[in-house]
């Protein structure tokens, strides 16, 4: 597993077991289909950090998301990942609800402004109360 920043790897056994659970799963789906390492650049955060990122959600916060880097990735393997882990049927009652009202555990976040997959569950699985 690689990490952005050393802080990550320290938080990162903060996060809620079934994340690190699909997380795992989505690691060894990228190594072993795609020969991919995926690097994890975000974990968990302060109110602090988010206000500086402009974030309206509190994921980070409550220890159940994470971003993985895609810069550098091929947009076609990217997609891959999104659709293998958005569709498995045993995270289905993990799914999040996102802003505009769809169910899913991964998002891609590709603006060109610090590109990420966010990879989030559930909100009743929050482990940091606000």
């Amino acid at each position: 597993m690689q990490f952005k920043h050393e802080k990550d790897k320290m938080l990162f056994t903060l996060l809620h077991p079934v994340l690190i659970m699909i997380y795992a799963d989505l690691h060894w789906y990228a190594r072993s289909r795609h020969f991919t390492e995926l690097v994890i650049t975000e974990t968990v955060t302060t109110l602090e950090e988010d206000k500086k990122l402009n974030r309206t959600s509190s994921s980070h916060r409550q220890c159940r998301a994470i971003d993985i880097r895609t810069k550098d990735l091929d947009p076609f393997l990217v997609a891959d990942l999104v659709n293998y882990i958005n569709n498995k049927k045993e995270y289905k009652r993990f799914h999040y609800l996102s802003n505009n009202g769809q169910k899913r555990l991964a998002y891609w976040h590709n603006n060109g402004n610090g590109d990420h997959l966010h990879l989030a569950i559930h909100s009743q699985f929050g482990l940091v109360s606000e």
